[in-house]
């Protein structure tokens, strides 16, 4: 067995051991993502329907080919109408007890599933299969890992334009333009925001040029081979002094705190604390809006989340950003940003920048 058919029977066996755990007869999968962790397949219409026999991927005449070289583990069927194909299905097996992804499903979809089930019992798998998805195999880590390098490259090739008068535009499109020569492409829309616009999280690259003085937020990823990568770096354009170095360090020191937190069997939340607790300590509290991090692999947003409302505990091979920031109106803002893996005793990074202030002025 190969190492992609493996990594992929190795998701099909989880989602049945939770089908098992919550006393199911089939999981109905519509996610895409969970559907592409399950069994390869990476078209834009799939649903998966997993009994402990078989495992159908529904798809249309578009993708019935492409399903057939990409996928393992399961029959590929082509259908017009996947729900109610894999309605039928489920009813001629005999199912009784069906979980469905409720935080994927559309609202009329919904309709569909409970007006078509004909006395089927539905059961909400909520987060259960995304979990399975949160937890990296040694495969997926390497993806990561060669995705972050590159994207890494791309932005040291880039940081030639971070001095005065050049642009946070001109900056936003060397980036790109090195990440698509080295055959990827971006995972998101790039940030590039210097002096008072680095206090607006998600900026767009503007014509603003940097000056002297500017702490520009650059948060920058790429999609390769499937795979996200994600890390912000605040370059410092010349000297950085007085309160700007004051928030630098104070964000570089919750960075650290809620890094050194990390391990197997940790809350989420308490993760999130440890940044939060720095940063408020400083009295710059009322000045970080956003949770600590976010879950990375296939989307660059995905299971789990790093904030005060997260449930749940870190797992070993969990991936997700720690990225506290500190960012003042009209004044100027200060990310950091890396990926990690979760450890049993600690954590790995993923991401390798420096993020040591003037690393990069």
């Amino acid at each position: 067995m190969s190492e992609l058919s493996s990594y992929h029977e190795n998701g099909l066996k989880k989602a049945r051991e939770t089908g098992l755990e919550l006393g199911l007869d089939a999981l109905l999968v519509s996610d895409l993502p969970n559907v592409r962790r399950l069994c390869g397949f990476t078209g834009s219409n799939g649903l998966l329907l997993i009994d402990a026999g078989e495992a159908v991927l529904f798809t249309d005449s578009r993708y019935t080919l492409q399903a057939g070289e990409e996928t393992h583990g399961v029959t590929v069927a082509e259908e017009k109408d996947l729900l109610l194909a894999a309605l039928a299905r489920a009813k001629t097996l005999g199912a009784k007890r069906i979980g469905f992804e409720g935080d994927d499903l559309t609202f009329g979809s919904w309709l569909r599933l409970s007006e078509s089930g004909g006395g089927l019992e539905l059961v909400d798998l909520k987060s259960r299969i995304s979990l399975i998805r949160a937890v990296k195999s040694p495969f997926e880590l390497e993806k990561m890992r060669e995705a972050s390098a590159l994207s890494e490259e791309a932005f040291l090739a880039t940081t030639p334009l971070l001095r005065p008068g050049k642009s946070e535009r001109e900056a936003a499109r060397s980036y790109l333009m090195e990440v698509v020569k080295r055959g990827a492409a971006p995972a998101f829309d790039t940030i590039v925001a210097g002096g008072p616009r680095g206090a607006l999280p998600h900026a767009k690259p503007g014509e603003r040029t940097f000056e002297n003085g500017d702490l520009v937020v650059f948060d920058f990823g790429v999609l390769l081979d499937g795979f996200c990568s994600d890390e912000t770096v605040t370059a410092c354009i010349g000297k950085i002094e007085g309160e700007a170095r004051l928030v630098y360090e104070t964000v570089a020191k919750a960075q650290i705190g809620a890094l050194n937190s990390i391990r197997a069997g940790i809350s989420l939340a308490d993760i999130d604390k440890a940044a939060r607790a720095t940063i408020e300590e400083a009295g710059y509290g009322g000045f970080f809006g956003h949770g600590t991090g976010h879950g990375i692999g296939f989307m660059v947003h995905e299971t789990p989340s790093v904030s005060p409302r997260s449930e749940g505990v870190a797992e070993a091979g969990m991936t997700f950003t720690v990225e506290p920031g500190v960012y003042l109106p009209g004044r100027f803002g200060v990310r950091l940003e890396d990926t990690i893996v979760v450890t049993q005793d600690g954590f790995d990074y993923i991401t390798r920048l420096s993020k040591e202030p003037g690393a990069y002025s």
